[in-house]
């Protein structure tokens, strides 16, 4: 099984084990730790509890006075983020509450978190961690907070298969430089659609808020470039932007009930990908490919020796 087919089955098959995720709330307040996905899944939890939970990079922190009576809850799959680790050790021994949310109980950022929140469910076999790992990290980072997260899950992947079906033919595979736009909860899943791009097709994916792109961003923009608006009835603007000459995107996702438009909107990212793989005759994620350029992450992440 290619790692494209790994994925797609993952894909398939999460909708079952999600379902089974159950946490009680832990805390009111917490600072959020993560890199990569694990960041955007407590993006997520931040916006949902109304910034009363904050959540920031390894790399934020690392110069940051530990705060005693606070609690640090670290998201990562595999327990082995050299930043969590150095954090989270210096958390626990200044006498903060620490919690690692991870699939290994015996990692070393396990072992240096006075709690830890096991991810129950199958560990998929993909590269990476997974669609289905990253949703799970979204509903326990929620679910840790106190937010009631309902079990609508067929529901939601459903839609996000019909959106992104029904939408494909408007979307051609960039092969320039592509910026990602949301507002709110999509600012953060344009976060997550832009790692998505570059380890599927190695694609340089920059996320932006729309305001914030028209601020700046937008005056360095090229005709080969691309435009992927995650809408939130925002099409008048995209129309505005259309008239530039830019290769745009407009993808609405707007949905009255916000958990509802989070779940959707992401099962519709991690399929349109998916599908815009199997169109292009992709069989391998591009960073699989690249072994050099991934060694080098992975001696950065994990401060490996070799």
């Amino acid at each position: 099984m290619n790692s494209l087919e790994s994925l797609r089955s993952d894909f398939n098959t999460q909708i079952k084990e999600i379902t089974k995720i159950n946490n009680k709330k832990m805390f009111d307040y917490c600072s959020y730790v993560g890199s990569g996905d694990s960041y955007a899944a407590g993006l997520f939890a931040e916006f949902f509890t109304g910034h009363r939970c904050r959540c920031y990079s390894p790399s934020d922190l690392i110069g940051s006075k530990i705060l005693y009576d606070k609690t640090y809850c670290f998201i990562s799959v595999t327990g082995k983020t050299k930043a969590n680790i150095e954090l989270a050790q210096r958390a626990t021994e200044s006498g903060a509450r620490t919690v690692a949310i991870t699939f290994d109980q015996n990692s070393k950022l396990a072992q240096v978190c006075k709690e830890v929140v096991l991810l129950k469910l199958p560990k998929a076999k993909t590269p990476g961690s997974g669609f289905g790992t990253f949703v799970a990290n979204v509903v326990t980072s929620l679910q840790l907070t106190g937010v009631d997260v309902p079990k609508n899950f067929h529901l939601w992947y459903k839609k996000g298969l019909e959106l992104s079906l029904e939408l494909l033919n408007s979307v051609a595979l960039p092969d320039q430089i592509t910026y990602v736009i949301g507002n709110n909860i999509l600012h953060v899943l344009a976060f997550y659609a832009s790692l998505k791009m570059a380890e599927f097709f190695g694609i340089t994916a920059v996320p932006y808020k729309l305001e914030e792109f028209c601020h700046s961003p937008i005056f360095g923009i090229k005709k080969s470039h691309y435009l992927w608006i995650l809408g939130q009835s925002e099409k008048r603007l995209s129309r505005k932007l259309g008239k530039l000459g830019i290769n745009i995107s407009y993808f609405e996702l707007y949905n009255g009930d916000t958990l509802t438009q989070l779940f959707q909107s992401i099962f519709f990212v991690q399929h349109l990908i998916l599908l815009l793989a199997q169109r292009s005759g992709f069989t391998q994620l591009k960073y699989l490919v690249e072994q050099d350029v991934l060694k080098t992450s992975s001696d950065i992440i994990y401060n490996n020796r070799n």
